[in-house]
């Protein structure tokens, strides 16, 4: 048996001469071959090796001159745990949006022999790595198999386990029949292939979603920062124009995107890389239709399955035949210091998770008192999380709803109402009349709103420093800078897209005036005006964290922007 033979992949160079040759090794081993492939892991580098500081440590093995198996990993300097620094090897295309799993290439019989190759590599090179890291790995994978044994016979320890991720897969051809002639067709679902305006819209909708979905979790989502968003572009722009990609999006009754997937097919199926549902949607079936739509779709484009990678939530499926498909992730330590403190590390944490989650009296006693001591504390601290939104101004040509009328509305003009008509825009607006005369007073630019002669919604804007009263502090306004707060909407006109353009007259106003830039504050869990804003092309600059215990309060910026601090008056 002819043995492989591996050589480093060291340079992007390097690595784009290997693309074809890489591209048919990776359709030897059946689906998964696009995501193992340089169509996504080569943009997947381009956008994410600076922030993760790696470097490549890719390998290729060929027997008599062929490509048979190629490793995409990389190596960087990582912190596992507090004080704990190592150097790890993970595999390419395991930050940001996840494929349903990922894997080492090999062509068909060559299992055993690159396995054996790759291991014994590891095990010459142990004192140059720490730790390797890899997920979420494709099961059964017999060249993973391979290695990992043979990685374990030279001293290696070796953990294995199932992986957070991975993907649900739904069938579309039971028993010889396609899923596509018993859906029906949803005339809400809108999708969009080769366009690509429309599919840069579908992902700027998607990664909205997406952010606001990750938010009520307290977390950030991995498809809204820059790395990703330039991968996902990339990659459904290339594969748009192929056929291969799509953008598919259910709307309400008012044309406002409630969910929006991202489907690539890849050889036989079809995979919904990535995906998001208003929130106010999530419980509503919103995403079964849409699933349910873009089954269908891809039924009559010949696949036979469709995989939903995991996201923000496990979403519920439509009513067709589904099974998870499991992934693993593969640690391996070498035989290093800081591999031996990594090891104790999570040994430790997993024991302090087994206790915590134990049913055993200790355990209960233990969640009993952090139970008292979180009310305890509640009782005399306080804690408030805002959206720091940024508008640079410009006017995005939102179709206003019919008979919707946008006017200045001074103190002047207020007082210039009847009687009856001040009292209706006092009513239906939830104003204080006294607060609406201070703001007045101290200069605010008022922007009045009108749905066929009713009150609909008032905007008010500061262009002075302004104190906020949710975090106790005085923004600090430049003379072209504004702050817009009390965005109000009347019930009866809401869901008619009055905010966003009461937001798109006040742009114009505001301009006019010579100001080119506003701010925003918004409750994290005010998920209308979020929607709002950034349908008025304001975006997400940093969360603002206030927490107050007794006299003692802190204001925490997240992410450190230097705008956001300049603005809030922090060092």
């Amino acid at each position: 048996m002819v043995p492989v033979e591996l050589t480093p992949v060291s340079t992007v160079a390097e690595l784009h001469a290997l693309e074809e040759e890489w591209r048919g090794l990776a359709a030897l081993g059946g689906s998964g071959a696009l995501f193992r492939g340089p169509e996504w892991l080569v943009p997947w580098w381009h956008a994410y090796h600076r922030v993760l500081g790696a470097e490549l440590f890719v390998h290729a093995g060929r027997a008599n001159g062929e490509l048979v198996f190629l490793a995409p990993l990389y190596i960087r300097d990582a912190r596992r745990a507090p004080g704990i620094k190592m150097r790890e090897i993970r595999l390419m295309g395991d930050a940001g949006p996840r494929p349903p799993s990922l894997d080492l290439l090999v062509a068909p019989g060559s299992e055993e022999r690159s396995g054996a190759a790759l291991a014994k590599l590891l095990a010459d090179a142990a004192d140059s790595w720490d730790v390797m890291d890899l997920e979420p790995l494709e099961d059964p994978s017999r060249v993973r198999a391979f290695m990992a044994s043979r990685l374990a016979a030279s001293g290696q320890r070796i953990e294995s386990k199932p992986s957070a991720g991975g993907a649900r897969r739904i069938a579309l051809s039971v028993a010889g029949t396609d899923v596509g002639d018993s859906l029906p067709v949803d005339k809400l679902v809108t999708a969009y292939g080769d366009d690509t305006a429309a599919l840069r819209k579908g992902l700027s909708l998607l990664r909205r979603l997406s952010r606001l979905e990750w938010a009520a979790r307290e977390e950030n989502s991995p498809l809204a920062d820059p790395e990703a968003s330039a991968v996902l572009e990339e990659v459904t722009l290339a594969l748009g124009a192929q056929g291969k990609a799509r953008l598919a999006r259910l709307d309400d009754s008012s044309a406002e995107a409630i969910a929006v997937a991202l489907v690539v097919d890849d050889g036989d199926r079809a995979v919904v890389l990535a995906m998001a549902v208003d929130l106010e949607h999530t419980d509503r079936g919103a995403v079964a239709r849409l699933l349910a739509s873009e089954s269908r779709a891809a039924s009559l484009r010949g696949r036979v399955a469709m995989d939903v990678v995991t996201g923000a939530a496990e979403y519920a499926l439509p009513s067709l035949p589904a099974s998870r498909q499991r992934v693993l992730n593969l640690r391996v330590y070498s035989g290093s210091r800081h591999a031996a403190l990594a090891r104790t590390y999570g040994a430790v944490k997993r024991r302090v998770d087994a206790a915590r989650d134990a049913q055993g009296a200790a355990a209960a006693g233990a969640r009993a008192a952090w139970a008292k001591i979180r009310t305890t504390a509640a009782n005399v601290a306080s804690y408030e999380r805002l959206h720091l939104y940024r508008g640079e101004l410009w006017t995005r040509g939102i179709e206003p709803t019919p008979g919707l009328t946008l006017e200045v509305l001074d103190e002047a003009g207020f007082d210039a109402m009847d009687e009856r008509e001040r009292a209706a825009v006092v009513e239906q607006l939830e104003l204080d009349e006294a607060y609406c005369r201070d703001k007045w007073r101290r200069g605010d630019l008022v922007i009045f709103a009108r749905v066929n002669d009713r009150p609909a919604g008032i905007a008010w804007c500061a262009r002075s420093p302004v104190e906020v009263p949710e975090l106790g502090r005085v923004l600090q306004l430049e003379s072209n800078e504004a702050y817009i707060h009390d965005v109000f909407v009347a019930p009866p006109a809401r869901g008619r897209a009055v905010a966003p353009s009461m937001l798109e007259f006040l742009a114009g106003e505001l301009r006019q005036r010579d100001v080119y830039r506003s701010w925003a504050l918004i409750g994290s869990d005010n998920l209308a005006s979020i929607r709002a804003f950034e349908k008025a092309a304001y975006t997400p600059l940093a969360d603002i964290i206030y927490a107050r215990m007794g006299s003692v309060d802190r204001i925490i910026v997240r992410t450190p922007d230097p705008e956001a601090k300049l603005l809030l008056g922090l060092p």
